[in-house]
């Protein structure tokens, strides 16, 4: 049972001259229905107003306490019905618009799929970012990509997104591209999920409360989840505003916390649970066990927290912030994604900081089974690497190099020399040369001139023994993928 309930009691007003504004907690009752569009009940669906959590009876009919203070009444969309869309984005809620009244009523209607959600394609992706009007197209592009390549290999599979943060690159200062780029995604026909990034912030209020009135304005609930086939989603908001400028930090709150809590109690232990949000819960220095590295402001504080919660659970963390491709197995139950940004170094460059290509993850589910690959903008799926000659690398001069972005301990990286197996190349950390010879040969068209190329951990090299070979590097991945590439010359 869910250890923490929100429960409202009923506030009297006294009226004084010495008091300008009071919190209003009458109870407001919010009930309704919750039907498939045939007019049938659908029972034992999720309810919410952000608080509390009941479900639907038999009769697909639900009663919430609620209270002044609760923005919408929400409902966690059941498998085999589809994902219902509106104003561009999907829309499984309805905004309490009136206060005043005590009793509400707020009905939903569904439609069912007529599809088997067992099998079903997540395409998810951090940081689009868009704050200038010459990247819209750029962006553009990225979305016919994930357009063609579900034409070819999930024409016939139900297919959702997710958008793990920092949709465009300045809510307070450019929210005129929220619109235009919700119409991009909603265009792929893929109904994309959003999650708040520290971008996304209204960053003129005086507290976290505030700080994501346009988002919700916009695509609605910051904190929500749905289900597909058998695999329950949610999507969080981890980015809590300082108000201290721009700043914030990865924290979840009480209220949040609260209501996962209650989330999750109507999930079924041993289920698989994605859970996205923008800010990563861990990072290359927790890794290593130098957490006092850490910055506040690039990873979730309370990440334990979250863990014990995830515990009964095959659970996925999705992130994205950090502008690189990173892996993290946090517990035999628990992995984490962080998604390198869809526009890459800003979109001044065809890179993320760490060499990987702009694009986006491919999550393939079946049943509780999940795979995953990265999917490069432009390229082949089976492209799942980068290689360099000897000479790419200053600090590695006589090696051959390999960057592969997804890389995670259950991997092999392989190289060869005249066709004969030499062994595994070591793994180290540096930069990707494409990268630091792209930025040093562009840097001057930048935008920015302080964004750049940034060290990662998912480089190998080795060193040839006869330097005239015929090279070849060979990387398996976890579901036994075999990729092979031969390394490029830096000119």
């Amino acid at each position: 049972m869910p250890a923490c309930k929100f429960f409202y009691l009923v506030v009297i007003f006294i009226s004084s001259v010495n008091i300008n504004a009071q919190v209003d907690l009458r109870n407001i009752e919010l009930s309704g229905k919750v039907l498939d569009s045939k007019g049938s009940a659908i029972p034992g669906v999720a309810v919410t107003d952000g608080y509390n959590i009941v479900t639907t009876d038999n009769r697909g009919e639900y009663k919430l306490l609620s209270n002044a203070t609760a923005d919408f009444v929400y409902i966690s969309v059941p498998p085999g019905y589809i994902i219902p869309v509106k104003d561009n984005a999907p829309h499984y809620f309805q905004r309490i618009t009136d206060k005043s009244g005590l009793k509400q009523k707020f009905n939903f209607i569904l439609e069912k799929s007529g599809q088997n959600e067992d099998k079903h394609v997540l395409i998810a992706c951090a940081d689009p970012q868009v704050g200038f009007d010459e990247e819209i197209p750029m962006l553009g592009g990225a979305l016919k990509d994930m357009e063609l390549l579900v034409n070819q290999y999930y024409k016939h599979l139900p297919v959702h997104g997710m958008i793990c943060g920092d949709i465009i690159a300045e809510i307070s200062r450019e929210p005129k591209f929220l619109e235009p780029i919700k119409q991009m995604f909603a265009k792929t026909n893929i109904p994309f999920f959003y999650a708040a990034g520290n971008h996304d912030m209204d960053v003129d209020g005086r507290s976290n409360h505030y700080s994501k009135e346009t988002f919700k304005k916009a695509l609605g609930p910051a904190y929500y989840s749905f289900n597909r086939g058998k695999v329950h989603y949610i999507v969080l908001d981890d980015v809590f505003f300082t108000a201290r400028g721009y700043s914030s930090i990865g924290y979840l709150d009480e209220k949040q916390l609260c209501w996962l809590e209650q989330d999750l109690a109507l999930i079924p232990e041993g289920s698989t649970v994605v859970v996205a949000f923008h800010i990563p819960t861990y990072s290359p220095e927790a890794r290593k066990g130098e957490y006092v590295k850490e910055e506040m402001n690039k990873v979730l504080q309370n990440r334990n927290s979250l863990y014990k919660m995830l515990k009964p659970y095959n659970a996925l963390i999705l992130s994205g912030h950090e502008h690189y491709n990173e892996n993290y197995q946090l517990a035999d139950n628990l992995f984490e994604h962080v998604h390198a940004a869809l526009c890459g170094i800003f979109w001044q460059a065809p890179y993320n900081s760490d060499g990987t290509p702009l694009g986006y993850a491919v999550y393939e589910f079946d049943g509780n089974r999940v795979k995953w690959y990265y999917k490069p903008i432009g390229k082949d799926k089976d492209y799942q690497f980068d290689s360099y000659l000897p000479g790419a690398d200053k600090h590695k001069p006589d090696a051959i190099i390999a960057n592969v972005w997804n890389y995670d301990p259950q991997w092999k990286v392989y190289w060869y020399e005249n066709g004969a197996k030499m062994g595994e190349m070591k793994q180290y950390r540096g930069w990707d040369p494409g990268v630091v010879d792209y930025v040093e040969k562009n840097r001057e068209n930048f935008r920015y001139k302080y964004i750049g190329a940034g060290p990662t951990e998912h480089l190998f090299y080795a060193e040839p023994i006869d330097k005239n070979a015929e090279i070849k590097i060979e990387v398996i991945d976890r579901f036994d993928n075999v990729y092979t590439g031969i390394p490029k010359k830096i000119k």
